[in-house]
């Protein structure tokens, strides 16, 4: 993918991310996009070097699994909230038979904000590697790990968007518990936890699965996989016209949630 096509991708991912984000109507969303634009998450990759390591991976990656999640749930656009409200709503079944439901808006949340964890959490390098053609050694940039906030995954996530609006405690689960297994670390206590909580809350594992889905199939190394590149980076965002408009090259803000209050 050139720069050209990058750049327009980005821009059409910020103003998608952002228009997603506005449907989100809670005390203190405001801070939290505050929050998000001053960091590195527009940028940030979503790995190291597994899936999406490269600039805007992380903000890719947070729409793939929006995508994933809404794709694997069926919705009723003539549902109706906790007080009767019409609303939508989402259907999470298995076998045919609804397990969970949760609002458009928990949906957003839980997928867009499952990694916010990942702001502050990467820096470039450079390593020497050989080239092939030429033979010389070539200092190539590659990304690692220089973590400002090491509270962990997903508790850290839960714990920087909980900094700035109220979270349900399904909402605060699913982000929590979103590695599923592989953040017990082997420890049959913590799985036994995790299962507490899956049979309490089910769609940890639905956005478990969502998240699974995004990193396996519908993403590569460096770009999303190509069934799901978007081959027309000029097509019509006017849908998003009404997102707030991003200020590129925004100073960089340190990494303190707390800012907010």
């Amino acid at each position: 993918m050139n720069s050209q096509m990058e750049n327009n991708t980005r821009k059409e991912n910020i103003a998608r991310f952002e228009a997603e984000m506005s449907k989100v109507q809670r005390p203190g969303v405001d801070k939290l996009m505050e929050y998000i634009r001053n960091s590195d998450f527009y940028d940030a990759p979503a790995s190291t070097r597994y899936h999406l390591s490269c600039k805007g991976g992380l903000l890719q990656h947070s729409l793939n699994v929006l995508d994933a999640l809404r794709g694997m749930m069926a919705d009723d656009s003539n549902g109706t909230d906790e007080k009767g409200k019409a609303k939508i709503v989402y259907h999470y079944a298995v076998a045919g038979q609804i397990v969970a439901t949760i609002s458009e808006e928990s949906l957003i949340i839980i997928s867009l904000l499952h990694d916010i964890c990942k702001t502050y959490f990467y820096c470039t390098s450079t390593r020497n590697v050989k080239n092939e053609q030429t033979g010389k050694w070539e200092k190539v940039p590659y990304y690692t790990v220089n973590d400002k906030m090491p509270l962990g995954h997903g508790p850290k996530s839960a714990m920087i968007v909980k900094e700035y609006i109220d979270l349900s405690s399904e909402e605060m689960y699913a982000i929590w518990w979103h590695m599923g297994f592989s953040d017990t670390g082997g420890m049959l206590g913590d799985a036994a936890v995790l299962n507490q909580a899956i049979g309490k809350y089910p769609i940890i594992w639905a956005v478990h699965t969502a998240d699974m889905m995004a990193s396996h199939f519908m993403e590569e190394e460096k770009e999303n996989a190509a069934k799901f590149i978007c081959q027309d980076t000029g097509s019509d965002t006017s849908q998003w016209a009404d997102a707030p408009t991003v200020q590129d090259g925004s100073e960089f803000m340190e990494a303190l949630p707390y800012a907010a209050n």
